[in-house]
């Protein structure tokens, strides 16, 4: 498993990345969530739950909140000061990961978007305070991820990472530089 780091110069947010894929998850999940056709795909596709769960009946609605929605959470992420605040914006993904804060499971999105929740969710691994290794993100728009495959898989490759570190004697961000100093 290989990271790279988000924001140069600063070793407070990583992400996943294969190296068979031409960038890190935390910007191909940006690319897929201002792609026109993916999202006009995945809402037809899921158009029953975004009715259920939303009540949205028109596909360029969710369309159009989707890439309004990106752009906010592209920007609480990545720009200052937001970025140096990631555990306001990083919540416990459920409430076994709310009792240890050690490489607990986290997910981001747009708490205050107006209008309905956000459906958008960026999820990673928490080191230690501020400091995170994002693994995927997905359009959740079921109660739980198990609901549907594309959020399983998220929930799949969060824990794959978060067993990867432990596996290999990470707990903080020290031993997650260490880690990255010997894949390099």
């Amino acid at each position: 498993m290989r990271f790279e780091r988000i924001i140069e110069g600063k070793d407070h947010l990583w992400a996943v990345r294969d190296i068979a894929k031409p960038k890190n998850e935390l910007a191909l999940l940006f690319d897929t969530w201002n792609d026109m056709e993916y999202l006009m795909q995945f809402f037809i596709d899921n158009f029953c739950d975004l009715k259920e769960m939303f009540h949205i009946e028109r596909i360029s609605d969710a369309i159009e909140d989707t890439l309004d929605d990106a752009e906010q959470l592209e920007r609480l992420i990545l720009d200052i000061p937001f970025t140096d605040n990631l555990d306001e914006l990083f919540k416990p993904l459920g409430t076994m990961d709310m009792s240890v804060r050690e490489l607990t499971r986290e997910k981001a999105r747009n708490w205050d978007r107006i209008g309905h929740a956000s459906w958008l969710r960026i999820y990673a691994i928490r080191l230690e305070e501020n400091v995170f290794v994002i693994t995927g993100g997905a359009i959740k728009l079921t109660r739980t991820m198990q609901e549907r495959p594309h959020t399983q898989e998220q929930l799949d490759k969060l824990n794959r990472c978060r067993q990867y570190l432990i596996t290999n004697g990470v707990f903080d961000a020290d031993s997650f530089i260490d880690l990255r100093k010997e894949d390099l």
